[in-house]
């Protein structure tokens, strides 16, 4: 039987930030977004402890 493998994105989940460093990801989000006028969307991930490669 085939064993599946991981794919790359399997091995990271979204970061449990606490709310104040959410709310500055968001800040530079919008600074980015005024200087650039382009939608920017910021993403923290941290290396997920269920599939480790």
């Amino acid at each position: 039987m085939d064993q599946k493998q991981p794919l790359e994105f399997d091995r990271y989940t979204a970061a449990d930030l606490n709310p104040d460093l959410l709310n500055r990801i968001m800040l530079l989000e919008s600074e980015i977004r005024n200087e650039t006028e382009k939608d920017v969307v910021l993403i923290a991930y941290e290396e997920s402890q269920h599939n480790p490669t």
